[in-house]
């Protein structure tokens, strides 16, 4: 259903007269109805991991190499050239100190960092980013999902506050795996990763609505939208937040709306097979995916 159509079947369903129009309307009932509805839908949309809203978000590490002047003590370093450097940058260098960051690029050829320098001098750097932006539509992050693809490896995380400071402060800070916290609305990464490097995850998208174009949005805003979400959750659960903002009795409706968003949550995707008995270890490694016998000397 359109909109306008799930808006007409609660109306007529609460028995008020039905709009032609719902996001022209100036009707109270009418714009009350609306406003309920698009709450409605971004509640849902964070109650589950809904299939039609998982996405795939892919990161590609940026890295380059800067000749960099340094005065020792002050944040403030000269380059040739800041194009291509952002706030989303750290230096990585055995000449500068760890987790060394860039806070503003103040001009063409200058950038502040947020510790002073221990060197002086003409330094050869590499400007590594750190932080990667979340998608425009990211609800919230499926746990367990981030990966390094490069090296075929889980990132570590994520961390809490507590583990990030003692990995960034701490004496002992290298590793070969990236570790990951989301801060900030980005992906951050520690250590600075070098550049070409395949990091992924899966999210769950704020885009429950889609227009006629079939253009995703997190919002219904033209009469001709429609949503992922089944119809008769949609009606329910409208019809449900209208009784209770009314202050009538909306017991019955929020029974039916659980009832029917559980069983369309289990409908929504497969399941796996659960065993009484599970068997414990590596799924990449155990006796099911290892030949008899003795391994080839080649």
């Amino acid at each position: 259903m359109t909109l306008l159509q799930l808006i007409q079947q609660v109306c007529n369903e609460l028995g008020i007269s039905p709009p032609n129009a719902v996001v022209s309307s100036t009707n109270p009932q009418i714009r009350q109805l609306y406003a309920l509805l698009n709450r409605h839908g971004h509640d849902l949309a964070r109650a589950f991991e809904w299939q039609r809203l998982d996405k795939e978000w892919i990161v590609n590490t940026v890295a380059f190499d800067i000749p960099a002047t340094f005065t020792l003590n002050s944040p403030v370093v000269t380059t040739p050239s800041t194009t291509g450097i952002t706030t989303n940058f750290g230096l990585n260098s055995s000449n500068t100190t760890p987790f060394t960051t860039v806070i503003s690029v103040d001009s063409p050829t200058q950038f502040t960092m947020n510790m002073p320098s221990t060197i002086a001098g003409l330094q050869t750097v590499t400007m590594s980013q750190v932080a990667y932006p979340l998608p425009s539509d990211w609800l919230k992050q499926i746990p367990q999902t981030e990966w390094d693809r490069t090296n075929r490896w889980p990132m570590l995380g994520p961390k809490s506050a507590q583990e990030w400071q003692s990995f960034k402060s701490g004496i002992v800070y290298a590793g070969p795996r990236e570790r990951f916290r989301i801060q900030g609305g980005a992906l951050q990464i520690s250590p600075p990763p070098p550049n070409g490097l395949t990091f992924a995850y899966e999210y769950i998208s704020s885009s429950w609505v889609g227009d006629v174009s079939g253009t995703t949005k997190p919002a219904f805003t033209a009469d001709t939208d429609t949503t992922i979400f089944d119809d008769s959750l949609m009606i329910v659960g409208l019809k449900m937040r209208w009784l209770r903002a009314k202050g009538l009795d909306f017991s019955v409706e929020m029974q039916e709306f659980n009832n029917l968003l559980s069983t369309i949550k289990a409908q929504d995707k497969s399941a796996p097979k659960l065993s009484l008995s599970p068997v414990s270890g590596s799924i990449y490694l155990g006796t099911a995916n290892i030949p008899d016998g003795n391994w080839s000397a080649s």
